[in-house]
Formats: C-alpha cells, sequence, structure tokens
C-alpha cells in the first residue's frame, strides 16, 4: 500500500510539474496580450497625431482625399505660447456661396468661390489690400492606392513662344536699370533686405529682381493691419454679395508699372482706429537664395514656352507640378506649421520663408521632406529638415507660376528706353477660364470670418 501511494504521489507531483511547465506560457502570452491592450491608447494617439498632421495643409487648398476628390476641413494645430504667428481659421460664409479663410485676427486671407465645376476662383487680401484674384483648377492624383486632390493656376493670358524664347535668351550687352523703388513706401523699410543684380544680362534675372520686390511689397502692406473682427464704418458688418461674376480680370496695381506698386490708399479697416502689432520682416535675401529662385524662375519660363506651343485649353495632369522632378526650390506663401526634428516638437514657416524639396512624396505618412533654407529668426531655424503636405507645396509652385507670369506682363509693359530692351511677341492671348474679377466683397467677407 505504501508503495502504491508513494507511486500515486510521485505521480500527481509530475503531474502537477507539467501543469506549471504548460501554464508559463499561457501566462507569458496572456501577460504579452495585457501589455499590448495597454499601450493601444498611447499608439491610437500616435497614430491619430499623425493623421492630423497629413491633414495639415494650406487652408485654402484642397487635401489630399480618398476616391471621388471629396475636400475636408483643416485641422489646424495651435502654435506654440508666445509665437507672433497666426494659423488661417476656414468660414464658409453666406449659405456655402464662398469659402473665406483668416490668417490670424488680422485682414489677411482669402475669398474662394467657385466659377463651375472644376474652377475656382480666390481673392487674396492681404493688409486690407485686394492684391489680386487667381483661379485654379481642380485635380485628382492616384499614387500609393489612394486618390489625392490638389490644384493647378490656371493663367489668364498666355503669350507667344518667341516671347518665353527672348525671356530665357541672353541680352547683347548687359543692361543697367534703375527701379525707382526709392519713391515707394515699402523701400524705406524692406530695401535694405535684398540687393538688385548690379546689371541685367538677361530677362531672366530682372524677372527675379522683380518677383523679390513684389513679395517685398505685399510684406509692407501686412506690417501694420486692424484686426480681422473691426466693425465697418456703419457699425454692422455688411452681407457678402452673392456670387461673383467671370470677366476679363483688373490688372493688378503691379501690372501697370515698372515695379511693383502699392496702393495709395490706407487699409481699408484702419477706419476702426485699432491696429495690430507690425508683423516681422522678411529675411534678408542671400546671393545663394536668390540664385536658387533665378534657377526655378527659369524653370517655370521653359515650361510656359513648351505651352504655348499647345492649343489654349484645360489640361488634364498627372502628378502634382511641386513634385516635378526640377521644381524644388519653392517660397512660402502662408503661414505653416511643420514638425521639428523631435516627434513632438513643431515649428512655424511665415510668408516669404524659403524651403527647397529633398526627395518624393512618403508613402508612409504621404509628406513630402523640405529643408529650411531661409527664414526669418523666429520661424523654424535654417537647416532644418522637416515634412510638409503635398497641398501646401502645392499652393507654392502655383504663386511661383503667377509671379512668373506676372513678371513677364510687367517687362512687356516697361519695354523702352526706361525699361528692359524691347522683345517680340508681348501682346498675349487671353484665356476666358483664367479670367476672374476680384471678389467686391472680400474684405468684408474677411472681417466677419471672426
Amino acid at each position: 500500500m505504501w508503495r502504491l501511494d508513494r507511486r500515486a504521489y510521485a505521480t500527481l507531483a509530475l503531474m502537477a510539474l507539467a501543469s506549471v511547465a504548460g501554464i508559463a506560457p499561457v501566462n507569458a502570452q496572456g501577460e504579452e496580450l495585457r501589455e499590448r491592450h495597454e499601450q493601444r491608447p498611447s499608439e491610437a494617439a500616435r497614430r491619430e497625431a499623425e493623421a492630423r498632421q497629413r491633414r495639415r495643409t494650406y487652408p485654402a487648398h484642397a487635401q489630399a482625399v480618398h476616391a471621388g476628390a471629396r475636400r475636408e476641413a483643416s485641422d489646424a494645430r495651435p502654435l506654440p505660447v508666445g509665437s507672433d504667428h497666426q494659423v488661417a481659421v476656414p468660414r464658409v460664409l453666406a449659405g456655402g456661396q464662398i469659402r473665406v479663410v483668416r490668417y490670424g485676427n488680422t485682414l489677411n486671407g482669402t475669398v474662394e468661390r467657385t466659377i463651375r465645376p472644376g474652377l475656382t476662383s480666390r481673392t487674396f487680401v492681404s493688409g486690407g489690400h485686394v492684391l489680386y484674384t487667381h483661379v485654379y483648377q481642380h485635380h485628382v492624383w492616384h499614387q500609393f492606392g489612394r486618390t489625392f486632390a490638389y490644384e493647378t493656376f490656371v493663367p489668364a493670358v498666355r503669350y507667344p513662344g518667341v516671347y518665353y524664347a527672348w525671356a530665357l535668351a541672353a541680352w547683347p550687352h548687359p543692361v543697367a536699370y534703375t527701379w525707382g523703388w526709392h519713391a515707394q513706401p515699402w523701400y524705406p523699410m524692406y530695401g535694405s533686405l535684398f540687393t538688385p543684380y548690379p546689371v541685367y544680362t538677361s530677362p531672366d534675372l530682372w524677372m527675379t529682381d522683380y518677383v523679390i520686390a513684389q513679395s517685398m511689397q505685399t510684406a509692407y502692406q501686412a506690417q501694420t493691419v486692424a484686426p480681422a473682427s473691426a466693425p465697418s464704418p456703419q457699425g454692422t458688418p455688411a452681407a457678402p454679395a452673392p456670387g461673383s461674376s467671370v470677366a476679363v480680370p483688373a490688372a493688378p496695381p503691379s501690372h501697370a508699372a515698372i515695379a511693383p506698386q502699392p496702393s495709395d490708399a490706407p487699409p481699408a479697416a484702419q477706419s476702426s482706429g485699432t491696429t495690430s502689432a507690425p508683423a516681422a520682416p522678411p529675411p534678408a535675401i542671400t546671393p545663394q537664395v536668390k540664385a536658387q529662385l533665378n534657377t526655378q524662375i527659369k524653370v517655370q519660363l521653359q515650361e510656359q514656352q513648351a505651352a504655348a506651343a499647345t492649343p489654349v485649353s484645360l489640361t488634364t495632369q498627372s502628378t502634382p507640378p511641386a513634385l516635378r522632378p526640377n521644381h524644388v526650390f519653392f517660397q512660402v506663401v502662408q503661414p505653416l506649421v511643420v514638425p521639428l526634428s523631435t516627434a513632438s516638437g513643431h515649428c512655424s514657416l511665415s510668408a516669404d520663408d524659403y524651403i527647397k524639396r529633398t526627395g518624393a512624396m512618403s508613402n508612409d505618412d504621404w509628406m513630402i521632406p523640405v529643408v529650411v533654407e531661409l527664414s526669418r529668426p523666429s520661424d523654424c531655424p535654417e537647416g532644418l529638415r522637416t515634412r510638409i503636405g503635398l497641398n501646401d507645396l502645392n499652393a507654392m509652385e502655383n504663386e511661383q507660376e503667377a509671379q512668373v507670369l506676372e513678371a513677364m506682363q510687367a517687362a512687356s509693359k516697361s519695354m523702352g528706353p526706361n525699361g528692359p530692351p524691347s522683345g517680340p511677341g508681348t501682346h498675349p492671348t487671353l484665356i476666358a477660364d483664367g479670367s476672374a474679377a476680384p471678389d467686391p466683397s472680400a474684405l468684408e467677407a474677411i472681417r466677419q470670418a471672426q
């Protein structure tokens, strides 16, 4: 009996050890599952933060979307405390007839109207001044198994190919040119921030200085403006006008003179008697940045020359222009918040900062790598490698194309004894699809976008 009991106890002991050995892996697996479950909230939060960063874009332009090119609202991240930048806030007014994007609490922003399906006009306002109106065509791009929506600038005019050939060719002799900026209000404040070429050996150099001066003028207009919430002189905000007609565009002030000319009228909002703090000045243009800008302007001229050989019509785009191999240097056109090298930090970019694209769009987070080439002291540091969204970059591409076209128009009207040497083919063809009048309610609409 004792032997049987001893064998029984031995058997029970072996069974117990086997049970313990079998249970241990199960418990370890359960512990691992529990730890994974506990980590899910932080992982979800991380993915949501990444999704918010991907959705962040230049608010007046379409965002990357699923099939059907459905547009989403901007998810603007608040800037750090103490920053002098403001994030754009989109508002839809008048029953959705217009879309208003206000930048900060001043009279800066855009007013957007649909001309017809696929075409949108956008009126740009800076410092209480209506600057110009551009037309954009909507496109979709299929990449990484997704559908992205983006826009391209639709020009209002097109010049003959011989004019673009003239713009890209060297002049027989260097030209000494006097701009006359000293008499303009922006120059005493911002004229020291860049040095014009001492002489011009080709039209593209002349256009480079024109584009920089135009940017300085816009920065000057935005330096001191009243809050957008200021009431109208009558005390009651006026309702925005319903709809806008399509017409030949009224030429911006910069088209009518040799150099960009600011409006003589004070910002409309200053009637309230309240102004905000002056904006930080643009960064000083270095020779290296100027050379890169000139290279990009020549790329734009070459592409516009190629387009001049085709019939005037709206085009079907494939790859967004900002991702073409030779489109790498961009001027920031509106405030952006971008990630720092660290996972959690962010910094801001302002209009007139410059960035350079360093690669293609990632298939992981659909962001585009860039490096900051020039910035204000309060903005992202120069040399920072960061990422921005497709439509942020494409908005810069569109503005750059428009600036080059405006420089072409300014050169064609300024030729002669006091301007650049005369060139051929300076009479453009109007493009009806790219022509839209400035929105008459733009200032009031931005005041109401509180």
